[in-house]
Parts: C-alpha cells; structure tokens; sequence
C-alpha cells in the first residue's frame, strides 16, 4: 500500500533505506539562518463577543503582554520564534448565543433569555452558559494561528499536550505556515467543542467538563458525561450538514475533522506539555523519519510487505457486506420503535404487523418485539426487550433494553448477542407538523463474522430525522461510529471507524460517506504503530495521491503525497511546524526543510542521491 502512497523511490524515505552526510561535520548546526518573527492569529467561534482582553503568558505562567482588543479574530499579534505561549481571551461581554438549530433546552415561562417566550432557549437566544477560553501553542517561525475553544482551555490548565490525541503532527488547536483547508479544519473544531459546552448543561444540569475529562483520563473509562460532550461535537458537524442554515465550509474537511474529535474522544495517554526548545536548524524532522527507517531496517524490508497485507485484508473485511448488515440493523430497529412502541404518535396495542417484509410481534406488557423477514434484500432476526420507556420532551426520548439479531449478507453475518442498547432522541417537536425531528442515536455492541475473520465492536449510530419540501418525514443514517478489535490468522488490529453523510441534500441513498480510520497495528519493531486515513475504505491499500497520518514512538508524521504525470509531490509535517517539502520530476528533486516560514536546508541530488542540503555543507539523503 505505502509503496503506492510515496511511489517512484519516495517510499525509501520512509521504509527501507538509510541515510548519509558528505560532511564530517554533519553533527556541527549552522548558525547563518535567521528566523523570522512569529506572528499570531486567533479563531474564537462566533457566539461569544469577540471585543475583550487578550492575555499573553510564557510557559511558566508569567504575564508577558494585556491587551484590550476590538476583535480578537481581526487581531495579530508579535512575538519571537521558538516561544512558547499561553494565551488567554476575556470577552467584554459574557453572554453566550445558543449554536444549536434544534434549540439549548426547556426553560419556564417567562425566562429573561426565553425571546419568544415558547419555553425553549432557540438557535441564537442567549444562554445561562460561561465559558473561559485559553490555548496554547510553540511559535513556528513566520505564522501561526491558535483557537479558543473549551477543550483548548481544558488543556492548558491540566497542561497537557494534544499532538497524539488529535491524529496529528499538529495540536487541533494551532496551525502554522498552513494550507487553508487546515485552517477551516481547526476552526470547525473549535466549534463543535464550543458548541458541545454550551449545549451540554441544557441535557445535564450536573455536567462539568473538567470533571468529566478528570474522570476519563484518570479511570480510563469514559463515564457518561465525557460521552455526551464527544457525541454533541460530533454532532455539531451533522447538524450543519443536514440543516439548510448550516456552515458550508464543513463539507471539504468534515472526515478530518471528524477523525481529530474521534480520536481524542477515546485518547486515553495524555502527556504533560514541556517547554523544549528546539533550535532553529534542528534536524529532528529528518530524525523522527530515521527512527520509521530503523524500524523499516529491523524487519529486513519486510515492513511494507507486512503492512500492505495487513491494510489491503482490512480493506476487503470492512466491505459493503459489513456496511449493509450494519445499516440495515440501525434502520430497522429505529423504525420498528418509531412505528410500534409508545414513542409512536398513535402507539400501538400488541399484536403481529406487517411492515414490507418484516413480520414484527409486538408486546406491550412487557415491552418486546420479534421482528422477522427481510429488509432492503437482506434476512434478518431481531429480538427486542425494553423494560421501561423514557418519554420527555424536555430530556429528550430514551430507550434501554437487552437486543438479539442476525443480519445475513453472502458471506457476512451480523451478530447481537444478548448485548444491551440504547437510543436516544433529542425530543424536539415540530409544532406545525406535530413530528418529532432531530437526531436519534443507537449505541449497542455488535459482531461481524467474515469467513476468515471477525469484528468485535461497539456501535453508535446517529440518524437525521427531518422534514422533506413535500411535508414528508425523512429519516437518513448522518453517522456512525465503530470503535472495537479486527482478528484474522494474520493480525488484530485495534481500529476507530467513523464514518459521516457530507451530502444529505442530494438524493435519498447514503452514497456520500466519508470515512475515517485509525488503526492500532502493532508490527515488528514497533508495538505502538499508529495509522490513520480519511477517505474511502475500499481504497485503502490503494492510494496514489492521498494523505495519511503515522505514528510510532511517540513520533508523529502527517504525510500527503500527490502525483500528476508521473510528478510527485510529497509533504510530510513534524512537530512544532517542521514539514518537508519534496517534488520529483523524473531525475531531477527540489524542495526543502522548513521551520515554519523559514527554509533551513535545501532538497537536491548529489551523484544522483536526493536529500537535504544544509548551509554549513552537510548533505542529509533521504533514501
């Protein structure tokens, strides 16, 4: 597969050769690069006031600037390169707007923030919320762009690093010297937290986020607190998408976005910050990629072999077989206690109905259902028992309750064994239609049987229910999310798939999931191997011009490639802003290793060798 991914020799640099200097003094830093300063801009989501006071910190918590400003997203500020900066925004006004399109909760009559006075707080009535915001970042030189948000400010008072947890070389909290899609990527992010802390309380009076992320990282578990707010950021992106007023910008980097709050959804070893300082010429890019090239060295070039097998049986497992049974199981059980359950509006007595051809014996005292026959061509078997029902349409509608089923696809078996469930629904109304809309989700753990192979996984499954420009109800599967283990005679592989509709206004079929995956892959030499990849599943081992994230020893890499006409364009991030840039064309290579704005060697070929050239005469192959 990554011979595909950096094709042409490329893939040398990462997984089968060494390095050399022609300089004896290849250990020696040259001192005749000057950085530019650092300059820094900032992001802070639109409910909240943007006039206020920026407070600028070092890493020891010394105040080092105050400044009142007029927008903080319209300020920049100066400071030196190869800093680190704690920075802090307190807006002159602290009312927060409600971001949700569904509304921020119930509230009683006559509440002052109640506008309209319908006892809900509604998309852009203000809230009772008080957020705090403060980021952190190490200034690249040249610029740099940091976003507020509430997990930002989490961070910096646990002080902690966020570089592993967000799938990336880079914190989901700063950019530097960066592309413009990375930049809408983070302020999407940024968002979807903000949104995630003001829209929380309104579902749990209790629920603190300091709270719930202490709890998580201490317990290793996530409790339900931490849950609802990862599920409310998530949902920020479908909500957007599925609703006509929603961020456009979304669309183009809703995966990778997706894929950073998933990942550090389930991140579990945080590490404290440090206050390194690495030199301006530092090398530690070229030495991060010697450390994959040891690995490579290790295993006697059979790295890439082993890692394509492993990727490309992933790729046929995880196929539309998988992806049926799994959306069929989500859409029959959600229509089913739609339609035969007292969450219906005129709910049914006990009985045997028809639904296409599904046969569902439905039980009122106690609540069960056998539902039995076919659904979208596939033979099913599902048993439901629910104790007791929650109906609220303050809370919301929520369902628990003891599921078994088998969903049959060819080869592919889907299996619920006696394994617990939950669905929730969000309990807006729609008082003109008298329907409920909005988002319901089912979580339950299921297993997928290959013939050679098995998925053991949890499930969460969200779905948009709304209404069509014909007065119809639609109900469309927006996302899911598959967090679990793959075991096959050739590995097991810890993997996070989560997968979201970009395009829910075109058509009525799901054809538009992008797809996001992170794959804990122990290989020879490197127990910690980390992959991650947003895009198409089935084009998993398959990619010539992509972009993937890599990491092992606690080192990441963010690799894009890109090839037209034979040309490659290859660039790969570091820390801290390092990236390195390398074009091929035919014989000849160009590029170079930057630090942020500032080019600290260039890419060349000496006697046909491509690496870096530096100003003090070492050359650095990259092959």
């Amino acid at each position: 597969m990554l011979n595909k991914l950096l094709p042409l020799g490329l893939a040398c640099f990462l997984f089968g050769c060494g390095g050399s200097s022609d300089s004896a003094s290849s250990n020696e830093i040259s001192t005749s690069i000057t950085s530019s300063p650092a300059t820094v801009g900032f992001y802070l989501p639109n409910w909240q006031s943007p006039k206020g006071t920026l407070v600028t910190k070092n890493f020891q918590g010394d105040v080092l600037s105050t400044i009142e400003v007029e927008d903080i997203n319209a300020y920049s500020y100066s400071s030196d390169a190869l800093t680190y900066l704690v920075f802090e925004f307190i807006p002159l006004d602290s009312t927060v707007t409600c971001p949700s399109f569904t509304g921020c909760g119930r509230v009683a009559r006559g509440d002052d923030n109640d506008v309209n006075d319908n006892a809900l707080i509604d998309y852009q009535e203000n809230t009772d919320s008080v957020l705090t915001y403060q980021t952190q970042a190490f200034m690249a030189p040249g610029a740099n762009e940091v976003f507020f948000s509430p997990m930002s400010t989490l961070l910096v008072q646990k002080t902690l690093s966020a570089e592993l947890a967000s799938l990336s070389a880079t914190s989901f909290n700063h950019v530097s010297h960066s592309a413009l899609n990375d930049t809408q990527e983070k302020e999407i992010i940024a968002n979807a937290y903000t949104y995630a802390a003001i829209v929380a309380p309104s579902l749990d009076s209790n629920f603190s986020l300091s709270d719930a992320f202490t709890d998580f990282v201490v317990n290793g578990k996530p409790d339900e607190s931490w849950d609802l707010f990862n599920q409310l950021a998530k949902q920020y992106l479908s909500s957007n998408l599925f609703n006509e007023q929603g961020n456009v910008l979304i669309q183009s980097v809703v995966g990778d976005a997706l894929q950073t709050l998933s990942s550090i959804s389930t991140f579990s070893d945080w590490e404290q910050r440090t206050n390194d300082t690495p030199e301006l010429e530092s090398r530690d890019l070229l030495v991060n990629t010697r450390n994959v090239l040891a690995i490579a060295r290790l295993q006697e070039g059979t790295f890439n072999e082993e890692l394509d097998i492993k990727l490309s049986e992933l790729e046929n497992a995880f196929d539309d077989e998988a992806k049926n049974t799994l959306t069929v199981l989500s859409k029959v059980v959600n229509i089913v206690l739609s339609e035969y359950s007292p969450l219906s509006d005129n709910p049914p007595s006990s009985g045997v109905y028809i639904l296409e051809d599904l046969t569902i014996e439905y039980s009122s005292s106690p609540y069960s259902w056998s539902i039995i026959g076919s659904f979208d061509g596939l033979p099913l078997n599902i048993d439901l028992s629910i104790p007791s029902f929650r109906i609220s349409g303050v809370l919301g509608n929520r369902i628990e309750g003891v599921m078994n089923a088998s969903i049959i696809d060819n080869d592919t078996i889907l299996n619920v064994d006696v394994s617990d469930f939950v669905i929730e629904l969000d309990g807006i109304n729609d008082a003109v239609d008298e329907t409920d809309t909005g988002i319901a989700e089912l979580n339950t753990d299921i297993v997928i049987i290959k013939p050679d192979s098995e998925f053991t996984a949890n499930l969460f499954v969200s779905f948009d229910r709304s209404i069509t420009s014909s007065n119809s109800e639609s109900t469309t599967l927006s996302s899911l999310e598959l967090i679990g283990l793959y075991s096959s005679s050739v590995q097991t592989t810890g993997f996070h798939i989560t997968a979201i509709e970009t395009t829910p206004f075109i058509g009525e079929d799901n054809d538009d999931l992008v797809f996001s995956i992170e794959l804990d892959m122990p290989i020879g030499g490197a127990s910690d191997f980390v992959f991650g990849y947003v895009g198409n599943v089935t084009q998993l081992s398959d990619i010539s011009s992509g972009d993937v994230y890599i990491s092992i020893n606690q080192n990441a890499l963010d690799i894009s490639v890109r090839e037209v006409n034979d040309n490659i364009s290859l660039v790969i991030k570091g820390q801290y802003g390092r990236w390195l840039d390398v074009k091929q064309s035919g014989s000849d290579y160009s590029g170079g290793l930057y630090f942020g704005d500032t080019k600290i060697g260039d890419v060349t070929s000496v006697r046909g060798l491509p690496g870096v050239q530096f100003d003090n005469g070492d050359f650095e192959s990259l092959f």
